[in-house]
């Protein structure tokens, strides 16, 4: 933490699911309504960090596994959880992404308070321009805030938690790890690929899911904002 307005990062990398971007709740209750469930938007949410919690109990990306957790949480009956491991597959790779909260204001707050910014996801090739359609982010900016590159995993042939994605990004930025920190909704992908990077990371943790105490958490972006805010600020005496 930096002191009396001196502040330890300059830039700062994010993940896109589960911290700009949630898979749309309408697909999830179209896609999920004749295996007998129509979730709100608020358990499709927690569906969603409830399934990146089965990645990190398990310690590896068993895909099928996360989505009956998703599909369970999101209320399909179990004798249709076998039914729902293709339709969450779908609903992941294939139907629209919607923002979270606030993300793109969010965005805009850091751009102005002077932080570098980049995107590391692992996603399907199609994630710069989703970003751009949601006017999320762009490089270049333009409508959206800046940021210096979308490193999707799919386009560059190396995914999280391998730690060159990152440095792919470090390099786009000019910075180095130990002036960056990232963002993401997982242990295993981004907190211990940003730590073999060399970059602290912190996690969108919104329902208190991860019970390690090793790494810092967030409920939100909005959140980040605030933190990074109050860390620049100067100390006040009295």
């Amino acid at each position: 933490m930096g002191r009396s307005g001196e502040r330890s990062i300059d830039a700062v990398l994010l993940d896109a699911g589960g911290v700009l971007l949630l898979p749309d709740p309408e697909a999830v209750r179209q896609a999920f309504a004749p295996l007998g469930a129509t979730p709100d938007d608020e358990t499709c949410r927690r569906a969603h960090y409830a399934g990146m919690r089965e990645v990190d109990r398990l310690g590896r990306a068993d895909w099928a596994a996360v989505d009956r957790v998703f599909a369970r949480i999101a209320g399909v009956p179990e004798e249709r959880i076998d039914d729902a491991v293709a339709v969450t597959e779908d609903i992941y790779l294939r139907r629209p992404w919607v923002p979270l909260p606030r993300v793109a204001e969010s965005l805009r707050e850091l751009q102005d308070a002077g932080f570098a910014m980049a995107v590391v996801s692992n996603a399907e090739g199609t994630m710069e321009r989703q970003l751009a359609e949601h006017r999320i982010c762009a490089v270049g900016g333009g409508e959206a805030a800046d940021v210096a590159v979308v490193v999707d995993s799919h386009v560059v042939g190396v995914e999280k938690p391998d730690p060159r994605i990152f440095q792919i990004a470090l390099d786009a930025l000019g910075v180095s790890g130990d002036r960056c920190v990232h963002v993401g909704d997982t242990v295993h992908f981004d907190v211990e690929g940003a730590r073999a990077a060399g970059l602290d990371c912190v996690h969108v943790d919104p329902y208190g899911y991860c019970p390690d105490d090793d790494h810092g958490h967030i409920g939100s972006l909005p959140d980040l904002v605030q933190a990074l805010a109050a860390e620049a600020a100067p100390i006040e005496r009295a």
